[in-house]
């Protein structure tokens, strides 16, 4: 894992985001886990909402939820979404573990004109959590649990020099 990478990672766990009311209506432990099915439904319900398909209209079609262990992970290619175990042990962990690897779904790599946004390896690699992503990642945030959740988050990625500013 990259120091950007983890930077990532750190800024979005220090803002100790909330959890929407869509996430605490959708996403409802039972013995102790939320069931992949919520995931999928809370996912669906976000990709329906019309400012979701204002921003990104190519990318309304259903997703593949799975589950496992270690880290959450979206795929692209696949259009599949993995929520880890872990991240489905509280309403607002899981809700934002979603909309993190939904944002990485609806946020290419590639500029417009083919470039690469930062390199895939190496210290400058944020693995996927460039400038775009935050952008839109904030954008869900602020969507869905608020301009106040939606600031915090930002000014964390600021202080872990992720900047989200253009």
């Amino acid at each position: 894992m990259t120091r950007l990478q983890q930077s990532a990672y750190d800024a979005q766990l220090a803002a100790s985001l909330p959890a929407s009311r869509l996430g605490l209506e959708l996403l409802v432990p039972r013995d102790g886990a939320i069931a992949l099915q919520d995931c999928a439904r809370y996912l669906a319900v976000v990709q329906r909402l019309g400012w979701f398909t204002a921003a990104f209209p190519a990318h309304d079609a259903p997703v593949t939820v799975v589950g496992g262990r270690g880290r959450s992970h979206a795929d692209a290619a696949e259009r599949r979404i993995k929520i880890a175990a872990a991240d489905r042990r509280d309403v607002s962990r899981c809700e934002h573990a979603c909309l993190h690897e939904l944002a990485h779904l609806v946020t290419s790599d590639v500029e417009a004109d083919g470039r690469l946004r930062e390199p895939r390896l190496g210290r400058g690699s944020s693995k996927g959590h460039h400038h775009a992503w935050r952008a839109n990642f904030v954008l869900m945030v602020r969507m869905t649990a608020g301009k106040q959740a939606a600031a915090r988050l930002r000014r964390e990625f600021d202080q872990w020099g992720l900047p989200t500013a253009k």
